[in-house]
């Protein structure tokens, strides 16, 4: 499956507090089987600009920090365009969110969310990202978002929050019950009280922050 590669024009990128090789042998031993059989030069670029934006030759998943590989790129987690992909980087930004100096990670999704020229999808999955987060940096940030022109970045928002247990979260996922799109009803769905008939079980029909089903206003 291929995963088209997306980034925000000009967004900023903070420094980073530990040296890439160092930061890269922590990530690889905090992930596990997730992220094994990577060379040096993959294992030293797994910093948290590569774990989101990817950008890396490969040959497969297992060549790059994210474990995200289409047509000899590595893809970050805001490259990745279904849940699936997204849930195979996960782990690699959990790390990364662990072993990087507090708030770096933060800063870098913050920087996506909030460049309202980009992509809405893009944006989208950086309020994603934050259900990898520690819970306050969601209470923290994504409320103003709730109510933000692009609906990728509303409904995103909302989950994220309500995976957070932040009951604003909820409240505007809710809203998404009736959606049009059977995809997002069952992601709402299963954000909220779990998937009910709104899909049949294991249905890969459900995106994450793809271009299908949410609507762009």
């Amino acid at each position: 499956m291929e995963y088209p590669l997306q980034a925000p024009p000009g967004a900023s990128r903070p420094s980073l507090a530990l040296p890439r090789a160092i930061l890269g042998i922590l990530i690889l031993g905090a992930c596990g089987p997730a992220c094994s059989g990577r060379g040096a030069s993959d294992v030293a670029a797994a910093d948290p600009e590569s774990i989101l934006w990817g950008g890396h030759k490969c040959r497969e998943g297992s060549d790059c920090p994210s474990s995200l590989c289409s047509v000899g790129m590595c893809l970050g987690y805001l490259a990745a365009s279904t849940e699936e992909a997204r849930d195979t980087a996960a782990p690699a930004l959990k790390a990364v969110v662990a072993l990087s100096e507090p708030g770096v990670v933060e800063a870098l999704l913050v920087s996506a969310l909030s460049d309202r020229s980009s992509d809405p999808y893009v944006r989208g999955r950086a309020a994603d990202a934050f259900r990898h987060l520690p819970p306050d940096a969601a209470t923290r940030v994504l409320p103003q978002f709730l109510a933000d022109a692009d609906e990728p970045v509303r409904f995103f928002a909302a989950r994220a929050l309500a995976a957070a247990g932040d009951p604003r979260g909820r409240d505007a996922l809710a809203a998404f019950r009736d959606h049009a799109s059977e995809a997002i009803r069952t992601l709402a769905l299963r954000a909220l009280d779990g998937p009910a008939d709104a899909a049949t079980p294991g249905s890969s029909a459900v995106p994450a922050a793809g271009r299908q089903g949410v609507n762009r206003k």
